[in-house]
């Protein structure tokens, strides 16, 4: 006999099933007989599908925060360099002055 490792159904059978609970809004009962899959599986995919959505928003939130600060930085350095252009005109015209 082979050993068991646990993955009776496949990752796609697995997205199948949350998807009929998630967006088809059948029940998990409903799910379970209909794919002949237990409770306790199907209790398991959706936590593990819900953990995996938490992480996404966290690090969506985390690259939308950092989105923010880089275009605030962005707009820092284009001050800067606005600055830096009047100043350098207002030096060069000092110096042009000072040649004549």
């Amino acid at each position: 006999m082979g050993k068991n490792t646990g993955n009776r159904y496949s990752e796609e059978f697995k997205e199948g099933a949350i998807k009929l609970v998630r967006e088809n809004k059948q029940s998990v009962a409903e799910v379970c007989r209909n794919l002949g899959v237990s409770r306790n599986a199907m209790d398991r995919w959706l936590a593990t599908e819900a953990d995996n959505n938490d992480d996404e928003k966290i690090r969506l939130h985390q690259l939308e925060a950092e989105n923010r600060q880089l275009r605030k930085d962005k707009a820092d350095l284009e001050d800067t360099v606005e600055i830096l252009k009047k100043a350098a005109a207002i030096f060069s015209q000092s110096q042009r002055k000072n040649m004549k």
